[in-house]
């Protein structure tokens, strides 16, 4: 099946590319590609709520900041293969007047079609939709670059198919929606100011 994977590898930490530091919890990062000239970060768009995740086609826009909130106890820093939830910053939310109290992402069904399994802003924490990980991305780019992939994990959060999808990219009249079928996104964190 398309954008799906099964093992779980062993937790390590994530890190910024090109430098030894870790990605902490709770602390706005950007999402986005190892090579700018494929696009922006991620960022959320639409007329009315939910919104949905994009892919900005503009290479040089940084997109909206993101918060990675983990679901361990006690875990300041972002481990990888660990479910977590992925929440707008209230910087970006306030900047772009986001729909109040819908932050977190989600899938709503990842084994359907467009646009039903695009990532939108309505999700809930430690909710079966809205259970994400980061994991090494498989095949990188770059051997330089530290890169990642981020996966919806719906048993994590204790409901759902088995098995963790993909977040991909999936074009739609020339907009790169965020979605669980497509081509994986391959990702790096870009600290935002607080």
């Amino acid at each position: 099946m398309e954008g799906y994977s099964h093992p779980r590898p062993p937790p390590t930490q994530a890190h910024y590319p090109n430098v030894n530091q870790v990605v902490n919890g709770g602390v706005p990062y950007y999402i986005g590609p190892v090579e700018w000239a494929k696009g922006g970060g991620v960022k959320l768009i639409n007329k009315k709520c939910p919104l949905n995740a994009i892919q900005d086609p503009k290479e040089v826009t940084k997109g909206d900041s993101f918060l990675f909130v983990l679901n361990a106890y006690n875990q300041t820093f972002l481990r990888l293969s660990y479910p977590l939830g992925v929440q707008l910053s209230k910087k970006s939310a306030n900047q772009n007047g986001k729909c109040k109290g819908m932050t977190y992402l989600k899938i709503d069904d990842a084994e359907a079609k467009p646009p039903s399994n695009f990532v939108t802003s309505d999700g809930l924490f430690e909710r079966a939709v809205s259970c994400f990980q980061f994991v090494e991305y498989p095949k990188p780019t770059s051997a330089k670059v530290k890169s990642y992939l981020l996966q919806l994990c719906p048993t994590f959060c204790g409901a759902g198919p088995d098995g963790c999808f993909n977040v991909s990219t999936y074009v739609d009249n020339g907009t790169k929606y965020l979605a669980s079928r497509g081509t994986p996104l391959e990702i790096v964190f870009k600290k935002a100011s607080a």
